[in-house]
């Protein structure tokens, strides 16, 4: 019994000071965040927007929007790219052999004849045959093509990039909402940095916000617990987590959700992975690795004003399949490129960013697991301390608490997308219930996603029922 008792003190004493760790550590990302958003929000850049909007020079921008099964948002979504504010702009949505009416909708509502849209990379893959193309009458500059699924985002993707005209590529989801000004705020980098070769924008949950011809007019916290959680996910993701990696030069993540990339290096990387679940972060990292093989400069920054609202899970069994195979994806990406990690080469990414994702995020679902097991069973058998067991407990939930209320701050002072007091204040309260409901479900399909990845099943992207964006009236 001694023994027993050693090992799981040892294991909840370890456990407190791994997430101590990761507590100090994300909180230098909060820290670095909360600067570099502070910097460029002194500095605002609406003269700069201004001057790329009339320039001719500005770079021109394909959007690539794969779509299956999404009639229920399509036409918000591409009525929210026609309005774009930015001057040259084509739109190419893959209809990925969806069993609605996404293709229909888009035909008959923007006026699509059948045409001929030459390929014109033929060294990027595709599987799945292209059954027709498409070209607008009112917009010609709105594109649809028709294909067959292979049940891989990516190869829709990929579809359309064989097709794409222009220097920069933007891969955005067919359920997704851009802002007027989005493109002109992530393409500024490109302008004013010719070594940037990649840029990602904040992606938020569409479920609450009220749509009128492709704008989104309200914003509001949706009304379950579920999308209310996602919400403050999103905002440690995106908002702080990714701008702290960005202002260190060390970003892997880039959302496939709102990602813009210089086409000919995406092209150079043979498009995106077609077996690869993390396709976006894979891209991310080969392009990492690439350039810095070769010694090229270059950066890869987020930017964190632009938002693009995408819809989110609004149950737990599509919720659970998405961060299952987001978790196997993560374990797959990492182990693909494990030859980078703690590489002086490869920079902050190598040396510290991968290492953390693999210790905090692909690991830290196992360890809370098993932290939780053996201080359970501790206080079962009577041989873990009280006290050392509600240090334990304090110390997770508290850490956790903090994270989502130093992100809810950062986007409050310095955004206000959600400007309503009750809605700031069902975030603050979803920020106490989350660990003691949502965070051991989390955990475990991430679990499980980490065990598939370790023993390489395959995977595929599953369904999601769409809702589709609330209308304004």
């Amino acid at each position: 019994m001694s023994v027993v008792s050693t090992v799981i003190t040892v294991i909840t004493s370890a456990l407190i000071v791994y997430y101590l760790l990761h507590g100090v550590l994300f909180g230098g990302l909060v820290v670095r965040a909360a600067i570099t958003i502070a910097r460029e929000l002194a500095w605002p850049d609406t003269i700069a927007h201004d001057v790329t909007f009339a320039n001719p020079l500005t770079p021109t921008v394909s959007v690539l929007v794969p779509a299956h099964n999404e009639g229920a948002g399509i036409l918000q979504a591409v009525e929210a790219l026609l309005e774009l504010r930015y001057p040259h702009v084509e739109i190419i949505v893959v209809d990925d052999g969806s069993t609605d009416r996404t293709a229909a909708i888009v035909i008959d509502e923007f006026d699509l004849v059948e045409t001929e849209v030459p390929v014109l990379v033929q060294t990027v893959p595709q599987d799945g045959a292209t059954l027709a193309t498409y070209r607008s009458r009112t917009h010609p500059s709105l594109i649809l093509l028709r294909k067959d699924s292979v049940g891989r985002r990516s190869d829709a993707i990929n579809a359309a990039l064989r097709v794409s005209t222009s220097e920069l590529v933007l891969m955005i989801d067919g359920d997704s909402i851009l802002e007027p000004d989005a493109l002109l705020h992530v393409v500024q980098p490109f302008v004013d940095d010719a070594e940037v070769v990649a840029a990602g924008g904040v992606v938020l949950p569409s479920n609450g916000a009220r749509v009128h011809r492709g704008r989104i007019v309200s914003t509001a916290i949706p009304r379950g617990w579920i999308e209310r959680t996602q919400v403050l996910e999103y905002l440690r993701a995106f908002l702080v987590g990714r701008s702290g990696w960005s202002s260190l030069n060390g970003l892997m993540i880039i959302s496939g959700a709102f990602g813009l990339f210089r086409r000919d290096i995406v092209v150079e990387m043979g498009g995106l992975d077609p077996t690869s679940l993390a396709e976006d972060a894979d891209l991310v990292l080969g392009i990492h690795r690439m350039l810095r093989d070769r010694d090229q400069p270059f950066r890869v920054v987020f930017v964190p004003e632009p938002v693009c609202w995408s819809e989110t899970p609004s149950t737990l069994r599509v919720l659970g399949r998405q961060r299952n195979r987001w978790s196997q994806g993560l374990g797959e990406l990492l182990w693909k490129y494990r030859r980078m990690m703690f590489r002086p080469r490869y920079g902050v990414l190598g040396c510290v960013t991968m290492p953390y994702f693999l210790a905090f995020e692909l690991f830290g679902p196992a360890a809370e697991l098993v932290g939780l097991s053996s201080a359970v069973v501790g206080i079962v058998l009577g041989i873990l301390p009280a006290r050392l067991f509600l240090t334990y407990l304090g110390v997770s939930i508290l850490l956790s608490v903090l994270v989502s209320l130093a992100a809810l701050l950062v986007e409050e002072v310095s955004f206000a997308r959600y400007p309503r007091a009750r809605d700031v204040e069902a975030l603050f309260a979803a920020a106490f219930m989350e660990p003691l409901w949502y965070h051991l479900l989390h955990s475990w399909w991430r679990v499980t996603g980490l065990v598939r990845a370790i023993r390489r099943r395959e995977s595929g992207w599953g369904e999601m029922t769409r809702a589709g964006f609330g209308q304004e009236p």
